[in-house]
């Protein structure tokens, strides 16, 4: 009898708890079409455009001051102290693959948090199909360090990256 209560109770915490999940609030007074999201799984509230207005990612309440893609490979980029850095890469971690970040100097660049993963956009789900992940980084102190990502499995060593991207970052 203990063990269906016990059990009852555990059931309706996880309800409870998952039920408040991805719940979306309405507008507020004077907002401009825009409704707010709350992930209460990670204490992060986003405001979703209404008309796909393109907004700038905020991460610990700071605003992405440089986004960059792989486009950016080779090139030197410029961030003020305090500056947030946003690279967006396509991965496919299906494959075993992921991109993992070498900072040469982490006195002058800081990785902000987990790299976010998100699924291609598409009506039907496509298993196996590349997504795109972001990562910040952080300009802690003046000066220049360089940025390496490598796209590898990790469990495989002494195998060439997939893909390597190297940026230099002077933070001023």
């Amino acid at each position: 009898m203990f063990t269906k209560i016990t059990l009852t109770l555990v059931t309706l915490i996880l309800c409870a708890s998952l039920a408040g999940c991805g719940a979306q609030t309405s507008p507020t007074q004077g907002a401009d079409e825009s409704t707010s999201q709350a992930d209460s799984s990670k204490g992060i509230t986003e405001t979703i455009p209404a008309n796909n207005q393109q907004m700038l990612p905020i991460i610990s309440g700071k605003v992405a001051n440089l986004q960059l893609d792989a486009s950016a490979d080779g090139t030197t980029q410029q961030l003020k102290v305090g500056g947030v850095m946003m690279i967006t890469l396509e991965s496919n971690p299906s494959t075993g693959y992921n991109w993992f970040a070498t900072i040469a100097d982490t006195n002058v660049l800081a990785q902000m948090g987990e790299p976010q993963f998100e699924e291609p956009s598409s009506s039907t789900p496509i298993v196996g199909a590349p997504g795109k992940l972001t990562i910040f980084f952080q300009a802690l102190n003046p000066g220049t360090t360089t940025l390496t990502l490598d796209y590898e499995r990790s469990w495989e060593t002494g195998v060439a990256p997939e893909q390597t991207i190297s940026i230099t970052v002077d933070v001023k």
